[in-house]
């Protein structure tokens, strides 16, 4: 039997939503049978050095540690806390992928597949030599568009970059074995606008292996938001609409990230600002709150697609979408009828927050909810899909 390498920047015991969707899938790839292990970086995200101390993650040798999650051996390369310098950072990312590559080389001959998961963007270097130097048969799962994300946040304009980096990744898509997108969108994207042949490009939509809670006894005009507090999330501006709205709701926010401090200033009766909480201390806090904000900047339409979605949903909790009406998120929530989806570029709020009033509506979101939850977004569903692929 072959075995099989997931590489992924983040991974438990750091607890980001993205990192613990692979191990979720590595984990249940595991009890059918299959011979795998994962690759990735000790946390940085949210950063603790007591996992060193209480044999959380043992050492292995200079740069390298190993774990466990539900029988998947973990190898973490040695990483510092996460900077939020854009110069830095990308330093971190390079760091991370010289040692990552040390490893694939001398492991080259332990595996016949690996998965490789998209963030960051510079991943499709690592994709690159595993196909053509280790010669392993490479899937990448692109859950996250570059340089067309940075090229529509400004984040990135040198046009001489942008043209480099698209070609090295245009290059990437088309010399791997299977490509993994998480919206049709995307997928259509990548054929039409990368000319990357569609055979080999599959949907495989997130999931959250949490139990499913309870929906709120009463419906409130309360509002959670948990995860990034980034630009692409474009928070910012969902909050200064709501703070002009005539239709009083009270926003509620646990993360962090480069705009967390600009968010801080927003603080009032009605937006409360909460740094990074664990899972299950936000589900006891916000079990009666019934809607949950997904945000996107209007500029992304189908580079991203968060995977907090899912999340929300089993949490029980109506999305709010604000993004693009042509983002795979404002799709997404249009056809499965989950939660409404705000134009970043409506004036006002009001009218929207104003569907969230009617109960028969409200209570058909809670059905297409659950029935997301059951037959989509679900674990045995995604590891299956995956599990085609090897």
């Amino acid at each position: 039997m072959s075995k099989v390498l997931f590489h992924s920047l983040t991974i438990p015991p750091d607890n980001v939503s993205t990192g613990q969707l692979v191990a979720d899938i590595a984990a249940e790839l595991k009890l059918e049978g299959k011979q795998i292990e994962i690759l990735a970086s000790s946390p940085q995200y949210n950063f603790n050095n007591e996992i060193y101390e209480n044999g959380t993650l043992e050492k292995l040798g200079k740069h390298l540690y190993v774990s466990e999650y539900n029988g998947v051996k973990i190898y973490h390369i040695h990483s510092n806390r996460r900077s939020f310098n854009r110069e830095k950072r990308f330093l971190q990312w390079l760091s991370f992928h010289c040692k990552s590559i040390i490893f694939l080389y001398k492991n080259r001959h332990n595996y016949e597949t690996v998965f490789i998961f998209s963030y960051p963007p510079t991943m499709n270097l690592v994709a690159i030599l595993s196909k053509k130097l280790f010669k392993l048969k490479t899937i990448y799962s692109v859950w996250e568009l570059y340089p067309e994300i940075a090229q529509k946040l400004h984040e990135l304009n040198s046009k001489l970059l942008l043209s480099l980096f698209k070609k090295i990744d245009n290059y990437c898509l088309k010399i791997i074995d299977e490509v993994v997108v998480n919206s049709d969108e995307l997928k259509l994207y990548l054929s039409r606008e990368r000319n990357v042949n569609e055979n080999k490009i599959s949907v495989i939509y997130h999931f959250s292996n949490a139990t499913a809670s309870q929906k709120p006894e009463e419906i409130s005009n309360h509002i959670i938001y948990t995860g990034n507090l980034g630009k692409p999330q474009n928070i910012q501006s969902f909050i200064e609409k709501l703070n002009k709205s005539t239709v009083a709701f009270k926003l509620t926010i646990y993360g962090s990230g480069s705009e967390y401090e600009n968010i801080l200033t927003f603080k009032s009766k009605f937006i409360e600002v909460n740094p990074y909480t664990i899972r299950s201390q936000i589900i006891d806090n916000t079990k009666e709150v019934p809607f949950a904000l997904v945000s996107l900047s209007s500029e992304i339409t189908v580079e991203g697609f968060p995977g907090k979605t899912f999340d929300y949903l089993k949490m029980n909790k109506i999305l709010i979408g604000y993004s693009n009406p042509n983002s795979g998120l404002a799709k997404f929530i249009e056809e499965y009828k989950v939660g409404i989806n705000i134009d970043p570029n409506t004036q006002s709020l009001d009218e929207e927050l104003k569907k969230l009033d009617n109960k028969e509506s409200l209570e058909n979101f809670y059905k297409n909810i659950e029935k997301v939850n059951n037959n989509i977004a679900n674990i045995k569903a995604v590891a299956q899909s995956y599990s085609d692929l090897i």
